[in-house]
Formats: structure tokens, sequence, C-alpha cells
């Protein structure tokens, strides 16, 4: 850093000091000559512009900082610049042996932003030209500087934000759903949203699966199963999308229950395997049955003359038979294919998790 306070500048100071005032920086000017700046400079080399200042302020005691337009058809290439008090004295000068700091081509507007710390120094009577509104803080109204994306999560407390700044360094519900770990703002929602996520993901679920893991059936009193379950009514489902049901039910269709009942299994028998409806012989068919009667033979004894307690004379026998008899008109089997040959049942919509 070059910057150098002149002989004149610090004259300027102490006559400023004895008199009780302040003097004012009130132009800034642009030079095209590269060097070591001298104390009794009293102009720049080779100067091709000097602008008031557009706008000004005191950061902080024995800081400066002020801006210039520079407009019109003037270009250079700029390696000097003179900081220059309102009657004219060149108060400082800024050259670096050759280093361009301040470009501008023809037709073109730029805005230059100079600082000047006096803080170090035993000059206290210098001050930058406040023109127009001055920058804003806290106790003063005033002209603010917008922030950039790179100090939206810094500890910057001079500039503001931009509703597109805010909007676009806020969090998407996309960023929620992923987990994204950009440093962010959240909206309210989306406190909520994510909340929900964990309680969710992180939480219930891998409980619900170890308490009730997904596959197992429920009964369900509706037409129809409610959100995050699905049914067991024989449909196709998306296995790449359900990957839990995609376990269970590895072809990606869903057992249809409607009409089945659930029934334990049994040893060599494997899962999800269907067990026809029995139907048994009885051995017999119907006609082999018609009306008959079954034969009853007797006997009966007496134990001396004239005596007889089994209903005849001794050393006598004899057949009867029983009534007519009918065994009906069975079929010979039971289908039980009809409502009437179930037992009594309460029907439910068989669900699961979907997962």
């Amino acid at each position: 850093m070059s910057l150098l306070i002149t002989d004149a500048g610090i004259a300027a100071s102490i006559e400023a000091e004895a008199l009780g005032v302040n003097y004012k920086i009130t132009h800034i000017g642009i030079g095209l000559d590269g060097y070591v700046p001298s104390a009794d400079q009293t102009q720049l080399k080779n100067e091709v512009a000097r602008e008031a200042l557009s706008r000004g302020s005191v950061p902080a005691l024995g800081q400066l900082h002020f801006e210039a337009v520079f407009s019109g058809n003037t270009s250079f290439d700029g390696k000097e610049i003179g900081y220059f008090l309102e009657d004219g004295t060149l108060f400082a000068v800024d050259s670096r042996d050759g280093e361009i700091m301040s470009l501008k081509r023809s037709n073109t507007i730029i805005t230059e932003a100079f600082e000047l710390n006096l803080a170090g120094s035993s000059i206290k009577n210098i001050t930058v030209e406040l023109m127009g509104a001055p920058y804003a803080t806290e106790e003063l109204a005033g002209i603010a500087k917008i922030t950039t994306i790179d100090k939206m999560n810094s500890d910057d407390d001079e500039t503001i934000v931009t509703p597109k700044k805010l909007k676009d360094n806020t969090a998407t519900d996309d960023d929620i759903d992923t987990e994204s770990n950009e440093p962010k703002f959240i909206q309210l929602p989306q406190l909520w949203r994510g909340i929900q996520k964990f309680v969710l993901d992180k939480l219930w679920l891998p409980l619900a699966e170890l308490i009730y893991p997904v596959g197992c059936p429920i009964p369900y009193p509706a037409a129809e199963a409610p959100p995050k379950f699905i049914a067991y009514i024989g449909q196709s489902f998306d296995k790449t999308v359900f990957t839990k049901l995609a376990e269970r039910f590895p072809s990606g269709v869903m057992p249809d229950m409607r009409k089945n009942y659930i029934r334990g299994l049994g040893e060599g028998e494997t899962p999800l395997s269907i067990k026809g409806q029995s139907v048994q012989p009885l051995g017999f068919l119907g006609d082999a049955l018609p009306v008959h009667r079954h034969p009853i033979k007797f006997s009966t004894y007496t134990t001396g003359e004239g005596d007889s307690r089994y209903g005849g004379a001794a050393n006598r026998g004899g057949t009867k038979y029983t009534e007519n008899v009918s065994a009906g008109t069975p079929t010979g089997v039971i289908t039980g294919t009809g409502d009437e040959t179930n037992p009594n049942s309460v029907r439910w919509l068989y669900i699961t998790r979907a997962a």
C-alpha cells in the first residue's frame, strides 16, 4: 500500500485543528502515471478525471469511506488516485508503482469506492464530505448496501437482505426431505415438515416394523384402505416404491383375502400357498338307502311245567321286524359352496402398511 498523506494535507489538518474546524475531502482524482508517491506532491502527475464524491460515510473514528461516479467518454487505466479537500488541496496520494487501481472504458459508468484509515495518525480534523443520504445504521436512516449470498450466513451486520436473496437461501421442501446439509433458512411449515419426517421416518416407522412388520394383515372396518396402507384384494403394486412389501411379496401382487381364510403354516408347506376348498365324499349314494326295516330274532324258555316266564312254551323261538324306516335322500357329498353351509362371519377389509 503506497497511500501517502502529503505535506499540504498535514498542514491543512494542523490549520483545521488550530481553527477548531474540520476540512472535508470532497473530490477524487484519477491519473495515468504509476510511481511511489512523495510528500511534497500538490497534484497528480497525469490527472485525467476528477469527480465530486457521490456518497460518503464515517464508519468509525478515523475511518473514512466514500464513493465517486466516473462517466462519459473518458477512458483510463488509473494508476494514481488523489484525495482532494474542498479548497482543492491534495490531501493524499495513492500510487503503486504502475499497478492499475481503477479501470474505465469510453461511454461506461463506474462507481469507485475508497477507504482512508486515519486512526493511526495524528490527523483528527479531516473528514469526508457526506453527500446525499448517509449509510443506514440501527440509529440512522439512510442508504444500505445489499448483501451477497456468501454473507447470508455470516456475522455481517452492515448489509441488508433482498427478498430474492432470502428466497434463494431458504430451504425447499426437497432440501427438508433429502436432509440437505446446506446452511439455509427454513420456514415454519418446513420446520413442522422436518419434525414430522424425523418422528415418522426415524422413530415411528422403525418401531412399527418391530411391533407389527409390513405384510402382516390387519382387519379394517371400511371398504378402502386408509392412507399409507394397502388392501389385500389381489392387485399389483410398485415394488420400486414399496420395497419392504416387495420383500414379503416378491411377485409384486397382493394376496386376495376377500374369500379366503387365514390358516396356520404346516410342516413342509410353503408360505402364501393356497389350500383348495375341501370336498369330502361320504362313501355311498343317496339311492342306495331305500325304505327298509331291521329284523329282531328272539327265543323263550320255561323252567318248569306250566311255568312260562319268557313269552311262550319251553324251547320256542322266532323273528320279529321293526317298523319301516327311511334314511332320506342324501347326495353323498358336502360341497360347502353355499353361504348356508358356512359359519356366521363378519366381513373385514384386510390391509397392511404400505412401505
